[in-house]
């Protein structure tokens, strides 16, 4: 899946996320591309998380040599909510980029009222973006062990999308009406 051009979805990951969360992901991707002329690509594994996937990413590199990659546990991490994605900013050919294109990201998307992994304390995650503007991993989550059966709203409401569309459709409506009144 491709978004605008600007965002790389190999693994269509977007849209099993929160839907306020997917298109402030794509509102980053739009503005980030605008300023630098980079793409975000969304990692395989990046989107939302089962708590068992979140607790096996947990457990590498405490139980093996590898790298540790989180310190979230299962049902603490707001991958498992949908409300985070994991990306990296690639050039025209989707090579990955230097930390100063992580840092600038991480800035416009704080900018715009998100939490960037590279604020996490102690733990440097540059690639990880959330979005829960006021809201604590305790309101969406009060029991971690029923953290699975929190239904994640993919789509906006219908309300929302009807707004919308006759938004369009009346701006459509009043340019053709000026450009039909120019002739």
């Amino acid at each position: 899946m491709v978004v605008w051009g600007v965002i790389l979805d190999p693994a269509s990951v977007l849209p099993n996320i929160e839907w306020r969360t997917r298109w402030k992901i794509e509102e980053l991707a739009k503005k980030f591309h605008g300023l630098t002329g980079l793409r975000l690509k969304i990692r395989p594994s990046g989107g939302r998380r089962t708590c068992e996937t979140q607790n096996r990413l947990f457990e590498q590199g405490r139980q093996d040599t590898a790298q540790i990659v989180t310190n979230a546990r299962g049902c603490q991490s707001w991958h498992v909510m949908g409300r985070a994605v994991d990306l990296d900013p690639v050039d025209a050919s989707g090579r990955g980029r230097p930390d100063e294109d992580y840092r600038r990201l991480g800035s416009l998307w704080t900018a715009m009222g998100g939490f960037w992994g590279g604020h996490i304390e102690g733990f440097y995650d540059p690639g990880h973006f959330e979005w829960h503007p006021g809201l604590t991993l305790k309101e969406a989550c009060p029991n971690p062990d029923l953290c699975q059966t929190i239904k994640i709203e993919t789509n906006p409401p219908v309300a929302l999308w009807l707004a919308t569309s006759a938004v369009l459709i009346s701006a459509t409506a009043f340019a053709s009406y000026l450009l039909l009144r120019r002739k």
